[in-house]
């Protein structure tokens, strides 16, 4: 595996995150998460940027300012650094995984009552399914319960409804944990879960289909006229700006005369498009291929129906990463167009002061100034697009899984065959599979 390394310090996060996935997806997994903790440490240590960095980025180019990560982005590092662990058979350090982003995601809620959950349902699902899987009940109960709260929100931001499994689970644990009433409740709302035989194991499977959409550049065009009072003054202070940088931003597609123009200022910007992929979630068939150790002593009738019997499920939408990507863009766009446009009038200030002193240092910070004028595109853009999941109780044994791909008009596109999944009583199997289409 070789990625090349980025050797400016603004790009060296989406690097990590990009070297880390990579060695996920090649199964070196510790190596992963080796490298995934040097992301989380230095998003952290970001998050909490130099005012310095601040005003220089104001004055030069958002790329300037160090780039932490996003919401979905930092939940998506627990998500992979947990599957990770169970690929290693450590447990306890997934649930470790668990806890941390348990703790991100309240410290998100109490900074903002409105988040979304974007990029952090999923997990909470997922952080359910392994404590309950140890059998810590009271904090599978917790996470189901921000899954669900998670969930809700989804419903209305991105079209996701809950997951039946979770509301099951909570109808279950409820009654673990003799919160009678709570159970009672949960069991109106998403009825009765239902029952699996002893000898059973579970096969969780993820599909992650498809890319996040990248960020590409814009460029727009604002006008500055001669009659605006603001650029008539000796000095300006710092909420003038910003006040006529709010009217300059609503000047966008305005129709002028060039005997009023001053100045056309460029700016560029970010955009961010849908890029819906091509498979939107899967059939799986599952075969009984053979016995194990542990299966063996299943006993010679249940190992003759497996072997002529099959299971079949059909995925359900579990996280919609574009949708928490294009969310974020979208509620961070103003503010993003507000400060292009203050960076780019002071830029322009500069530009007139030179020019009154010299007309040629002029003509030079103003070549300057368009030379810097670059969006900020950084992100982790080898994401997936969509996830999708099947849990599914199974009798303890080997297995052929087959995913037939589907489109979104439900069709199936192809298939993929998956041999000799484990399954052990009591135990969990985890998959993740990627689709790049």
């Amino acid at each position: 595996m070789q990625l090349d390394k980025v050797d400016a310090e603004k790009r060296k996060l989406p690097y990590l995150f990009e070297r880390a996935l990579t060695a996920h997806y090649a199964n070196h997994f510790e190596e992963s998460n080796q490298i995934f903790e040097q992301a989380e440490i230095l998003a952290e240590d970001l998050y909490t940027k130099s005012i310095s960095r601040e005003a220089s980025s104001l004055l030069t180019s958002d790329n300037i300012r160090p780039y932490s990560g996003t919401r979905y982005e930092r939940f998506l590092v627990h998500y992979y650094r947990v599957l990770n662990y169970v690929y290693l058979n450590l447990l306890d350090d997934a649930l470790v995984e668990c806890r941390r982003a348990r703790r991100l995601l309240q410290h998100y809620v109490d900074e903002d009552p409105t988040y979304n959950f974007a990029g952090s349902a999923f997990l909470a699902y997922l952080s359910g399914i392994l404590y309950e899987w140890t059998g810590d009940w009271n904090d599978a109960y917790i996470s189901y319960r921000w899954a669900e709260a998670g969930y809700q929100r989804y419903e209305k931001h991105l079209g996701i409804s809950l997951p039946t499994d979770i509301g099951y689970a909570l109808v279950r644990l409820a009654r673990w944990l003799g919160f009678n009433q709570e159970a009672e409740r949960y069991a109106q709302l998403y009825g009765e879960p239902p029952q699996y035989p002893s000898g059973s194991g579970e096969l969780i499977l993820i599909h992650e289909s498809g890319f996040v959409p990248s960020k590409t550049e814009e460029e727009l065009f604002f006008p500055i006229f001669k009659t605006d009072p603001f650029i008539h003054q000796e000095e300006e202070n710092e909420e003038e700006v910003w006040d006529f940088a709010d009217t300059v931003v609503h000047r966008q597609n305005f129709e002028y005369d060039d005997a009023e123009l001053e100045y056309l200022m460029r700016v560029a910007i970010p955009v961010c498009t849908s890029n819906r992929p091509r498979l939107m979630g899967f059939e799986m068939e599952v075969k009984f291929s053979g016995e194990t150790d542990l299966q063996s002593k299943l006993g010679e009738n249940l190992s003759r129906r497996l072997e002529v019997g099959n299971f079949q499920a059909l995925s359900v939408s579990v996280e919609d990463v574009e949708g928490a990507v294009l969310a974020t863009f979208d509620s961070e766009q103003r503010v993003i167009l507000l400060r292009t446009v203050v960076r780019a009038i002071l830029k322009y200030l500069a530009f007139r002061r030179a020019e009154k002193a010299d007309e040629l240092v002029g003509s030079l910070v103003n070549f300057l100034n368009m030379a810097t004028e670059v969006a900020d595109t950084r992100s982790w853009e080898t994401l997936p697009n969509q996830m999708f999941l099947v849990r599914m109780s199974l009798p303890a044994g080997m297995y052929n899984v087959t995913l037939s791909f589907l489109d979104m008009e439900g069709k199936r596109v192809r298939t993929e065959t998956l041999s000799d999944a484990v399954i052990k009583t009591n135990g969990k199997t985890f998959l993740n599979y990627r689709t790049f289409e």
